[in-house]
């Protein structure tokens, strides 16, 4: 038998060649998010269901970044600026919002399904493994699995807060793949 070719996912060249297209033909392109995927940051209370519909068009987002490990941005969010780092493998659709005909599903990649497997997944640069979110303290654990919310505004916070990590970590389930769930 022939040799398992190991390729690098095609998700974020879709993205990026879809991304391009909407804004080339003055569309809106949004992205649907899985946000129980390890390492995805935004602010979890407007998600529902597990999922977050983001509008990544020039004039909604600032310093986007699509590279091959993530999407990141600076959005606003109920008038409230936040940074967003997106994983490739949380990415479960693109479409514009005028359209969603027009738009694509993700497929699962083995890559993806590897990195689940190893427990290995990628961080934001200069991340310490934390996901820094503000004004989610009141949410759900439910809606949180997965996640630390740090509040990061208090030094005497900040080590209750690493007390507070470690005894999640030892609870906290492990990352499951991700899956796609269709409602109709």
């Amino acid at each position: 038998m022939a040799d398992v070719l190991h390729v690098q996912p095609c998700r974020p060249y879709i993205l990026r060649a879809l991304y391009d297209w909407m804004v080339d033909n003055r569309l809106t392109p949004q992205i649907s998010v899985n946000v129980n995927c390890p390492g995805v940051q935004l602010p979890l209370q407007y998600a529902q269901n597990g999922i977050i519909i983001l509008n990544i068009s020039t004039t909604a987002v600032r310093n986007l970044s699509i590279d091959n490990e993530a999407i990141s941005f600076c959005a606003r969010f109920g008038g409230v600026p936040h940074d967003v780092y997106v994983p490739m493998y949380a990415v479960t659709t693109i479409y514009p919002r005028e359209d969603m005909t027009l738009g694509m599903c993700m497929f699962p990649e083995k890559a993806y399904d590897d990195m689940f497997d190893s427990g290995v997944f990628p961080q934001p640069s200069g991340a310490s493994g934390k996901a820094r979110l503000s004004e989610v303290e009141n949410i759900s654990s439910e809606k949180r699995k997965g996640f630390e919310v740090v509040d990061n505004t208090d030094d005497a916070e900040e080590d209750r807060s690493q007390d507070r990590s470690q005894e999640r970590q030892e609870n906290r389930p492990q990352p499951r793949k991700p899956t796609l769930e269709i409602v109709e």
